[in-house]
């Protein structure tokens, strides 16, 4: 399946209406200049954030702040009394999002002195849109080969090893989850209650059912099991559902609905934001963005994008399939930083033809990694699986074997995950504008965050397996560029084995051959940052 094409304008005043400056109605959003008259303080954030999003904070070391605070309510009654229909709030940017039907009144709202500034962003009188907004390639397939998507990631060793996604969030804003309530594939996501709410953001309430297929073919690929035919990559991690996507039509008021969306999976607690929606270009062309716009700092998408992320939550956003089209690159919000952007490869872990190029228009690199995109295994809307290709379906199995790592390391800060996916894939040390990193090995990964965990545990090098064979592994981290040594004696103190290698900082894993040992008992010395550490070892043959 494609990814849902749309786009955000730069902030537009009030006169961005009809022709020639006359004012008309339609969907506006209204930037307030503060917070006054709130009953909401920071000192007590219990207020407005659930117990798990507090603890999310403080597992990160994040202060609540002001941006936090809702919008004040006694503005909201001020909007509602004069005839704003209030569609959403966003906190993070005090601004509210509401329908105006008469011109007169945009011209009261614009007089009352808490409004800094007001943008239209969806016009009425718009008609249906015409494009196909979701190119997809659907079909039915007869013999599943279905573990190859999550094998491709190293990620079906995650399984195996117990991490599945249990105890994980997992919020997926897309366009609709149609008959997520009913599908064989989620039989036991409903069954253990693990989906923990659902919002319809553009339709204002929580029926996201009979929406389209597009977020439920998502699911399916995080979550979906039937026995034989699928499995998610996260199969046991609970869910918020949130419809942020109208594809009816393409306008900029979607990006205030997947603000509002990212701010719902903040303040639930959400670990992970999955999103396999992009934006830069709209029905009307005087929206449009540019190429120039993505940077990671103009458009709203990819701001909210990057406050969650300030937030402790991992963003992981379809990096759009625009590479074989004339716009070429990626969309917005996967220009946005220390977020996740996921491109498309075939099972050969070549670029998809479709998967939009990178970097960044301010030279970041660009998607970050990339998973399967092409023939992703799939439950389709009559209960059968089959399989679909885009960057919409790369995106959750990036984010599903993120939550993975998520549960296996509930403590380490989501950054460090974040770096440690990018530092596993196969382009690490030669990335590219096509997938970016490259394809992540999730068992890499876990390694190397299992291995940073026990060395902050330890502080000293970690020497292992013990007892051992033929191969031993020393992990260390080190601050500077430096040589370091290692040197392994027998019983009797004499030197049996030596080797020097060139550490980076960061964290360092070297390899000694100990075939020509004898089964014993050994000591290893590792000589680094001015220190001697020394640790036994047992050969066993």
């Amino acid at each position: 399946m494609k990814l849902i094409l749309s786009s955000i304008i730069f902030l537009l005043t009030i006169s961005f209406g009809l022709p020639g400056g006359a004012q008309s109605g339609g969907i506006y959003t209204f930037h307030m200049k503060d917070k006054k008259g709130s009953p909401y303080v920071v000192e007590r954030p219990g207020e407005f954030l659930s117990p798990r999003a507090l603890a999310r904070r403080e597992r990160e070391h994040i202060q609540v702040t002001k941006e936090d605070l809702p919008v004040s309510p006694a503005y909201l009654d001020t909007l509602r009394s004069l005839g704003l229909e209030i569609y959403c709030c966003s906190r993070w940017f005090n601004t509210v999002t509401g329908h105006v039907s008469d011109p007169a009144l945009l011209d009261t709202l614009g007089k009352l002195n808490f409004i800094d500034s007001i943008r239209l962003v969806k016009p009425d009188l718009t008609k249906k849109s015409t494009r196909d907004k979701w190119h997809e390639e659907l079909w039915q397939e007869e013999t599943p080969d279905y573990l190859q998507q999550l094998a491709m990631l190293n990620g079906t060793v995650l399984h195996d090893r117990g991490y599945r996604g249990k105890d994980v969030l997992i919020a997926v804003l897309d366009a609709g989850f149609y008959r997520v309530n009913e599908l064989p594939a989620f039989d036991s996501l409903r069954a253990a209650g693990r989906i923990l709410g659902t919002r319809d953001m553009v339709a204002r309430n929580a029926d996201v059912w009979d929406d389209h297929t597009h977020g439920m073919n998502v699911l399916s690929i995080l979550a979906g099991i039937i026995p034989g035919s699928l499995e998610g990559a996260a199969p046991d991690a609970s869910y918020w559902l949130i419809r942020t996507e109208d594809v009816f039509s393409e306008y900029p008021v979607e990006e205030e609905y997947w603000l509002a969306g990212a701010e719902l999976a903040d303040s639930a607690g959400a670990d992970i934001i999955t999103s396999s929606l992009g934006y830069y270009t709209f029905d009307d062309p005087r929206f449009d963005h540019t190429y120039a716009d993505m940077n990671g700092r103009t458009t709203v998408a990819a701001r909210a994008a990057v406050m969650a992320a300030r937030r402790g939550i991992i963003v992981v956003n379809s990096a759009g399939n625009e590479g074989n089209k004339p716009w070429h690159y990626i969309i917005t919000p996967s220009d946005a930083d220390s977020i996740l952007a996921a491109g498309a490869a075939d099972i050969n872990l070549q670029p998809a033809s479709f998967t939009s190029y990178g970097p960044s228009s301010d030279g970041r690199i660009k998607p970050d990694v990339a998973a399967l995109g092409v023939g992703v295994y799939v439950q389709l809307p009559d209960g059968t699986v089959g399989r679909g290709s885009g960057t919409s379906f790369s995106a959750p199995l990036i984010s599903g074997m993120t939550a993975c790592l998520r549960q296996a390391f509930p403590d380490l800060p989501a950054q460090e995950i974040i770096r440690t996916i990018r530092a596993s894939s196969s382009q690490f040390s030669h990335p590219d504008d096509l997938l970016g990193y490259g394809i992540p090995d999730m068992k890499k990964a876990w390694d190397i965050l299992y291995l940073t965990a026990k060395l902050k545990e330890e502080n000293k090098p970690l020497v292992f397996p013990n007892p051992c064979t033929d191969r031993l592994s020393i992990a260390l981290k080190t601050e500077k560029e430096e040589e370091i040594s290692v040197i392994i004696y027998d019983p009797t103190g004499a030197r049996v084995m030596a080797m020097k290698a060139h550490a980076s900082p960061g964290i360092n894993l070297l390899h000694a051959n100990l075939s020509s040992l004898s089964a014993g008992t050994y000591i290893v010395e590792v000589i680094y940052n001015g220190n001697s550490v020394t640790q036994p070892v047992i050969k066993i043959k």
